[in-house]
């Protein structure tokens, strides 16, 4: 099929490096069907129009007193006891939240939607007649990536939940979420390669080093065929609460690539994929081919087996994202050699 497995990369979900991360809520949820339906985020204080805070000074301590100031003035009869952090969200709804951001947005009984912004800031004049429930007028365009549940967040992750700001920056928290959405994508020059772990049942110490054995083999096949990358190029970050994740991180980005093709095989009993109605077989041609004949001749079955008890104690299964891109290049390739 291919005789580089560089070429799958071009083929891998790639985050933006540069993305924040936001978590907007939605008035304790009273809101959240109407952003996830219309596919927009907004803030309140209609009185203060967008126009208005798009003329402040262009730097932000300056933009930040003048502001307050008009805070002050607009609020200053009613019960608004903290103007400086409705000066802090308007700031952040309307200048800091980019093009291409992360917004999380929690609803009241548990499910979270991650999306991404799509556009600036604009401003709905017509929001305040009422005909969708929000009546917010500053609003931003998103698209919704996923929809999932907060127990499905890692227990760290689950701090971000406890600000009760509208608008929160949780960008420390950006593996959790990118993992939420991808299994295996490349970020800031790096491939990520993101496995869940389903089981709740306790795991012995074996099925660990079962699995480590799968990166003997990763590296003897990329020796053998010319790809860089070795084990000691990859970091590790497990979480084992419950349910967890086996999250790898390399520059070397064909090493994960062979890394996730060998979980592909042992899953599978072979380089074969049966995925949305698609049958794909990757044994017939170039590397993959390789690979299979690698599988077969130079690892016995015996390791293969312990390698395979080990993913299913952990209930460990070939990640999503890999398989698309396999099934990309391989339509790709196929394309290119009808047109030929």
């Amino acid at each position: 099929m291919i005789d580089n497995i560089d070429a799958l990369n071009d083929y891998v979900h790639i985050v933006n490096n540069q993305s924040k991360y936001w978590m907007v809520r939605a008035m304790g949820g009273e809101y959240y069907h109407d952003f996830i339906d219309d596919k927009f985020i907004a803030i309140g204080y209609n009185e203060i129009l967008l126009n208005t805070i798009r003329q402040l000074d262009e730097d932000s301590n300056i933009a930040r007193r003048q502001l307050r100031e008009i805070v002050n003035n607009v609020y200053h009869d009613r019960e608004y006891s903290r103007p400086g952090q409705i000066v802090s969200q308007l700031l952040r709804f309307c200048r800091e939240i980019q093009n291409g951001d992360i917004i999380i947005i929690p609803n009241s009984n548990q499910e979270i939607s991650i999306c991404r912004v799509i556009s600036e800031a604009y401003e709905d004049a017509n929001a305040e007649r009422g005909d969708n429930n929000c009546t917010f007028m500053k609003r931003i365009r998103i698209n919704v990536l996923k929809r999932t549940r907060r127990y499905m967040l890692p227990p760290k992750a689950q701090l971000m939940f406890n600000s009760r700001h509208p608008i929160s920056d949780i960008s420390h928290y950006a593996m959790y979420i990118d993992d939420s959405v991808c299994d295996f994508y490349n970020k800031n020059e790096e491939t990520h390669l993101s496995l869940d772990i389903n089981t709740e049942n306790e795991v012995s110490a074996n099925v660990f080093y079962n699995l480590q054995k799968l990166f003997k083999i990763t590296e003897d096949f990329c020796a053998k065929n010319g790809i860089e990358g070795t084990a000691d190029d990859v970091v590790m970050k497990v979480q084992m609460e419950s349910k967890g994740k086996l999250h790898f991180i390399s520059s070397k980005k064909s090493y994960l690539a062979i890394l996730a093709l060998g979980i592909l095989f042992i899953n599978g009993g072979g380089l074969k994929i049966d995925w949305g109605g698609f049958h794909l077989d990757l044994s017939t041609d170039g590397l993959f081919k390789k690979f299979d004949e690698h599988m077969d001749r130079e690892v016995d079955r015996e390791l293969r087996m312990s390698i395979k008890n080990s993913l299913d104690s952990l209930e460990i299964k070939t990640p999503e994202d890999y398989k698309k891109a396999v099934i990309e290049l391989y339509r790709t390739q196929n394309e290119n050699r009808v047109a030929y």
